[in-house]
């Protein structure tokens, strides 16, 4: 939001980070990264076979305390969802740390950086929904997929959400009808980073 011409007060966001907000920022991210790569590998699919055939459709869990057994298909959705946390917070990561060392970390970029990893796990669990919809027939079993491409593919999104977001864009173009523009419709600008 820009401020009217004539008016002289600063925009909000405009002003710098703080010192200590940008150590907590490294810090809250940092943690957050540890707390997902722990989950990511307390909710991995066990692929333990016998007789080249999937011995389980659930498995035990164990995470932060909690052990539950879960079928199969909600550990990939886990598991991408985790894997595009991860991405995202990669994302974060990197952006903050370009951002800080270039000594124009603001806080209008906060809320954008805090949304990463958010955006990167809905971004991945779509993309997971996506995939096994086109790429698998309907009667093909959890069993025979890999987590490992999935998860990739979550933490890619979660890495280049903007790239991500714009591919289905072009799915969804394809797929779809062309959407009617109104008369006060606004083309959207791509973000600069």
């Amino acid at each position: 939001m820009s401020t009217p011409e004539g008016d002289e007060r600063p925009a909000p966001g405009n002003a710098f980070v703080p010192h200590f907000v940008i150590v907590v920022l490294f810090i809250a991210v940092a943690a957050a990264a540890l707390v997902v790569l722990y989950s990511l590998w307390s909710w991995w699919p066990d692929a333990t076979r016998r007789g080249g055939t999937a011995t389980q459709t659930f498995q035990k869990v164990q995470w932060l305390g909690w052990k539950g057994t879960v079928q199969r298909e909600t550990l990939f959705f886990v598991v991408v969802a985790l894997a595009g946390v991860l991405g995202g917070l990669i994302h974060t990561l990197r952006s903050l740390s370009w951002y800080v060392g270039n000594r124009r970390l603001r806080w209008s970029w906060v809320p954008f950086n805090l949304m990463l990893p958010i955006v990167g796990a809905l971004g991945g669990t779509v993309f997971y929904v996506v995939l096994r919809a086109g790429l698998f027939s309907p009667s093909g079993s959890v069993d025979e997929a890999s987590p490992f491409g999935f998860a990739a593919v979550a933490m890619l999104v979660g890495l280049f959400s903007e790239n991500a977001m714009e591919k289905l864009r072009q799915v969804a173009a394809n797929v779809f009808a062309e959407r009617a523009t109104g008369e006060d419709h606004v083309e959207p600008t791509p973000t600069q980073q």
